[in-house]
């Protein structure tokens, strides 16, 4: 992906359109964190979120806020450990923080995306 050819407002619909995917994602390895299929997904997914993120730089803030966040849970599982539920929801609401500020901007408050 040339991230380079799309207008701020398709790169921000397509980074909100990305976070709900990784959220759903998260949400079932929440419920099964040993499954190495669905964790490589998630890295995929976290990999194309970086280069949607990284180039809208007025959404840095949040962004981070959203790297931090996984950072815990990446280091909680490389330890073999669950990951408090404290950690994942102050994932998840990095990831909700983000993907609002992304709808706010383009005029989507409304949009539910699935």
């Amino acid at each position: 992906m040339h991230i380079k050819e799309f207008s701020t407002r398709v790169v921000m619909f397509k980074l909100a359109a990305a976070l709900e995917k990784y959220e759903m994602d998260l949400r079932r390895l929440a419920r099964a964190w040993r499954d190495a299929a669905l964790f490589r997904r998630l890295q995929d997914e976290f990999c194309e979120l970086r280069m949607l993120g990284a180039s809208v730089p007025r959404l840095s803030v949040a962004w981070v806020a959203v790297l931090v966040s996984r950072t815990r849970l990446v280091q909680a599982l490389r330890r073999g450990c669950v990951p408090s539920h404290a950690d994942l929801q102050e994932h998840l609401k990095a990831i909700d923080a983000l993907r609002k500020r992304c709808l706010r901007s383009i005029g989507a408050q409304s949009v539910v995306l699935t």
